[in-house]
Order: C-alpha cells, then structure tokens, then sequence
C-alpha cells in the first residue's frame, strides 16, 4: 500500500486528483514541488521574456578569430638578414675576376739529365734553380658574363625563405584562429548547458524521490541519468568558467555562401605551397638559363714570366704571352639543361596534384557548410515549433485546462534548450570549416569570399 503523502505528491508532480483525499505532502516533497515552480517560471522568463540573449551566434560580421593579418611573419631582424644574405651572394658572384696566378719554383739536386744548349758541349750551363709565374684571365668564367641570372637566382632564393616562413606563420594563426572560436562557442554552449543540467538534476532528483516510494519505473530514472551525466560531461569539457545564458529566446542563426571558384584562383596563386613551388619552378628555369654552351669551354690569354738561375754562366729569363683553351669533348651541356628541365616537369606535377587537392578540399568543405546550413534552418524551424507548443502549453496551464504533469513540463523545456544545443552545434562546425580553408590563404580573409545571410 502507498503511503499518503507519496501518492499526494505523485498527484501533485504528475498532475491529475483523486477525488475523495486530501493527503498532506511532507516537507521533501514540498520542495521539489517548488523547485520545480521557480524553475518553470525561470524558464518561461528566459524564453518568452525580452532580454538580451548571450548565445547570439554569428550573424555575417565576422566568423570568431578570422581576420586579415596586417602583421609579417618576418621579423626587421630576419628581413634584415634575408636581404643582406641575398646581397652578400650577389657581390660574391661579381666578385668573380676570372683571373688565376700560378707558379712554381724548383732546384735540381743532382745533374741535368743533358746538356744546356746555351752552354754548348761545356756542361757548364744547366740551370740549378728555376722560378716561374704565370696570369691568366678566364674571362668566360668572370662576373662580365651571366651577371643578371646570377642576380636573380638570389633574389629568387630569397622570395622562398620568405615564402616558406609565411607559411609558418599560417599553419600558427589557424591554432590561434581555432582557439579565438573554441574560445566564443564555448561560452555560448556553457551557457545554454548550464539550463539544461539544471532541469536534468531535478527531473533526476524528483524520480529519485518516487522511486524510494514504488511510483515511478526505474526506466524513467536511468535515461534522465544518461541524459544527465551526457550534458554534464559536454558542460565538463569546456575550458574556463562562464555565466548561464540570460535568454533562451532562441539563436541568431546564419548561412553562407563562398565563391569556391574565385577561392580556388587566389588560392592557386597565394597559397604558402603553391607559391613555394611556383618559385622553385622559376628558380629551375633561371638555372637554366645561366647553363650555356660555352661555360664548360677554359679560354685565356695568359702572361708567363720565367727565371733561370744557371752555373756557371749569368742567370736568364723569358717574358712569353699567349692565349690557352680547354674544349671538354662531351655532351654535359645537354645533359645538364636535360636535368633541369626534369625537375621542372616534376614539380608542375606536383603544382597539378596540390591544385587538384586544394579544389576537392574546398569542394568538400562548400559541400559540408551547405549541409550544416540546412541542419541549421531545419533546427530552427524546430526550435519556433516547440517555443510555440511551449506557449500554448504554458497558456492551457494558466488558465487550468488539462492534466498538470511537472515531468512532462521539465522534459518540453529540456527538449527546447537541447534543440538549442544543436543549433550551436552546427553554427560552429560550420564556423570551423571556414576557419579550415583560412589556411590556405597567406594574405586574405576567407570571409572575403563568403556571403553570410541570417536565418529568419
């Protein structure tokens, strides 16, 4: 048999008479009761009241922590160092002469092998010592030739070092781009969890209380629990610490549309590894040009002066001048531009493969933001469909009409803050997708190529 107060609060809770009882509630299940009265009345302020709502999610402005960068990623001291390294390179190949100084000296230690034909059948005239130096002027291999391609090729090799720290400095802002939204959604989701948790702590409470009395099935408990310990685990997940929401009037909501076709151009041209191979193809192709037919080929004019100290008669000297060349007989000219022109080949398909790859991302990540979009329109019209049931609801309890069951009423308003939930959910997968394809770009905003347009 149920004692009397337990069944008078089951009433009461689940709503309905008894005719004929008029038992009284004892103090536990009075304030139950209560709690779920001041909760009802909070709910129906932060829904249907006119205060300003904290879980306005992005309207179009701006996506969270997305914006243009005006800052370099090179410092004055690296920029410093990058142009005085590419000037100490191109004053080291002016500063090739193409001129060479050789030498030698030597003494004979023992006899001459012959006869000296200054000295006649005397052998008197052999040279003991000899000193001998020689300049000659490779000019072909001088800074008079290929000045301009030596020039480029170090300017090129500079646009890369820049380039491959501007890369570095995008893969850091998308960390710090994906924080700054973590950061805003998760105020807002804490937030709005915070309701939730509190209508799932005395829905579990309230079922608790019937169960210890035999009315209500244990069924009943074991989902508000797993409904409970679910929000409880999300609320626990967020870093920091917020304030509950002030309304739940509902969620500013927006949809996007992005120009993937201009997108995919810009991104063709500025992204930190498309611009890093297209620099490189320019730097094979400068290389190559600097590999001509003669460069292999040693022409030059030479002045040699000699010495000779001789026994036994005055020491003598040559002043000679002429002009000696070196022809290597192969085809390493060829061989090389073939080489190059290889490599070349090699990183246009590379540029082909990474712009196939930045068109399929961008594609399937147009293809997810209008996927989200239309959860997030279909939440919505979810959302203004229960807020209006809650409405009606909240009228027929006004006036009296109808069974008066707290349970249900606490599951209407959990199911609304829940839809509420979602709607942020999708709002910052979405958020995150744009964020994702900011990557791509060094030098501009992705929501240059977004149009974001609210949901009615």
């Amino acid at each position: 048999m149920k004692s009397s107060f337990a069944l008078s609060l089951l009433l009461t809770v689940l709503g309905g008479t008894l005719p004929g009882t008029a038992f009284a509630i004892n103090e536990g299940g009075s304030e139950i009761i209560g709690r779920f009265d001041r909760s009802f009345d909070e709910m129906d302020s932060l829904i249907f009241g006119s205060a300003a709502s904290r879980t306005t999610v992005f309207t179009g402005g701006a996506v969270p922590g997305i914006e243009k960068s005006e800052s370099s990623a090179i410092s004055p001291n690296l920029d410093m160092a990058l142009r005085a390294n590419t000037e100490a390179k191109i004053h080291e190949g002016n500063g090739a002469t193409g001129l060479q100084l050789t030498g030698q000296a030597y003494y004979r230690i023992a006899g001459n092998g012959g006869v000296d034909d200054v000295a006649g059948d005397t052998g008197q005239g052999f040279y003991r010592a000899k000193i001998q130096a020689e300049l000659r002027w490779y000019f072909l291999q001088s800074s008079l030739f290929g000045k301009e391609g030596r020039r480029n090729i170090a300017i090129l090799e500079e646009k890369i070092a820049r380039a491959g720290y501007e890369k570095e400095k995008i893969d850091i802002n998308e960390y710090m781009v994906q924080y700054e939204i973590d950061r805003y959604y998760d105020s807002i989701s804490s937030g709005v969890l915070q309701h939730r948790v509190a209508l799932l702590q005395l829905l579990d409470d309230a079922q608790r209380y019937l169960l210890g009395n035999e009315n209500i099935s244990s069924d009943d408990i074991v989902r508000t629990l797993n409904d409970r310990l679910d929000a409880e685990r999300k609320l626990a997940e967020i870093e920091g610490t917020y304030p509950a929401a002030l309304s739940l009037a509902g969620i500013k909501a927006s949809t996007v549309r992005i120009d993937s076709a201009a997108l995919i151009k810009h991104v063709a041209s500025e992204q930190g590894d498309m611009k890093i191979l297209q620099l490189r193809m320019e730097l094979l192709s400068q290389r190559e040009k600097n590999v001509k037919w003669w460069s292999q080929i040693a022409v030059a004019p030479f002045i040699r002066y000699s010495n000779y100290f001789r026994h036994g008669l005055p020491d003598t000297y040559n002043l000679d001048a002429g002009i000696t060349f070196t022809v290597p007989l192969n085809d390493e000219f060829r061989r090389k531009k073939r080489t190059l022109l290889s490599e070349r080949s090699v990183l246009e398909s590379e540029e082909e493969r990474l712009s196939r790859r930045v068109a399929d991302k961008t594609a399937k990540v147009v293809a997810e933001v209008g996927r989200l979009d239309r959860a997030s329109i279909s939440e919505i019209k979810r959302i203004g469909e229960i807020r209006e049931y809650l409405k009606d609801r909240n009228h027929a309890y006004t006036n009296g009409r109808g069974e008066y069951n707290r349970l249900s009423r606490a599951r209407e308003y959990t199911m609304y803050v829940a839809c509420l939930e979602r709607l942020i959910e999708y709002q910052y997968r979405r958020d995150c997708l744009i964020a994702n394809l900011q990557s791509l770009l060094p030098d501009e905003s992705i929501l240059s190529f977004c149009r974001f347009s609210p949901i009615e």
